[in-house]
């Protein structure tokens, strides 16, 4: 089983700067992945051409099953309001902890504006499961690119955190899969880690966490106590200098993971992750 994650950066193209569909339809394409968890998602959002980037992407890789899961409404940086996780009542089980309210359900049907995570599979999925994570009460400065075409050099703003959430795929394999986006603020996002390893406890199959932690190096593996089944620098992606992408499992070691490498896409200010599992799944 061959599995990616990326933080696609609503699609931006660098160094260029600017986004277009046809080009992160062709990136997609580029991608042999059996499984990819996307970070910086949006849903028919003006900056990034009105479209599902998370169907599109899918369209590209070739692959039947996807899930969006917005963390707000609205634009990053501009107007939004976060996502409405409610407590789920499907069971007495923690790994049901959260779901969309069906106000929110209702405002992907009618695609208002929106901005998650995403993970697209060609394995089916048995069921999505959600985790509400909550976000830092301060922002920080942050170095960010440059929105505008030919307007490579990024800047520094201030930006204030979003609400995070995690999303379970718990596939037909067997295997589970959590995507997340962490908090970029230090020690929240430690925080979180730690509600996710809590929640994971509870999650069926051999499961894997993958995503954007804005952690940096092994200090996610120590704080998880799990195995790092990447070790590579992933930011900025014209220049790599350090990790914050990772892949880590208390299920399965490096022994049995084999690094594979995804061509440069040309899109995001990170670098895609990707492996695969050379033991077979029981």
């Amino acid at each position: 089983m061959k599995i990616g994650s990326w933080n696609l950066l609503h699609g931006m193209a660098i160094p260029e700067g600017g986004t277009s569909a046809e080009r992160l339809l062709k990136a997609a394409e580029l991608i042999d992945l059996d499984l990819l968890a996307l970070q910086e998602v949006d849903f028919f959002q003006d900056r990034s051409n009105s479209v599902d980037q998370t169907a599109l992407i899918a369209q590209g890789m070739g692959a039947q099953f996807y899930n969006f899961t917005p963390a707000i409404f609205g634009t990053p940086g501009e107007q939004w309001k976060a996502a409405d996780l409610t407590k789920s009542n499907k069971s007495s089980d923690p790994s049901y902890s959260t779901e969309l309210s069906a106000e929110s359900k209702n405002y992907l049907m009618n695609q208002n504006s929106a901005y998650g995570i995403s993970i697209i599979s060609k394995i089916p999925i048995n069921e999505i499961r959600l985790l509400k994570l909550g976000r830092s009460p301060v922002g920080i400065p942050l170095l960010v690119p440059n929105e505008n075409k030919g307007k490579m050099r990024p800047r520094m703003i201030y930006v204030s955190d979003e609400p995070r959430i995690a999303q379970a795929a718990i596939l037909q394999n067997g295997i589970t899969v959590i995507n997340t986006h962490l908090s970029f603020v230090p020690g929240v996002n430690v925080r979180q880690l730690q509600i996710i390893k809590k929640w994971a406890e509870h999650l069926p199959g051999k499961k894997i966490l993958i995503g954007d932690l804005n952690l940096i190096g092994r200090i996610p593996a120590k704080v998880l106590g799990w195995n790092q089944l990447i070790d590579e620098k992933t930011y900025p992606s014209w220049k790599p200098r350090i990790q914050f992408d990772h892949a880590l499992s208390a299920d399965f070691k490096t022994s049995e993971i084999k690094r594979l490498e995804i061509p440069n896409l040309g899109v995001s200010d990170h670098l895609p992750i990707a492996f695969e599992i050379v033991s077979s799944v029981k």
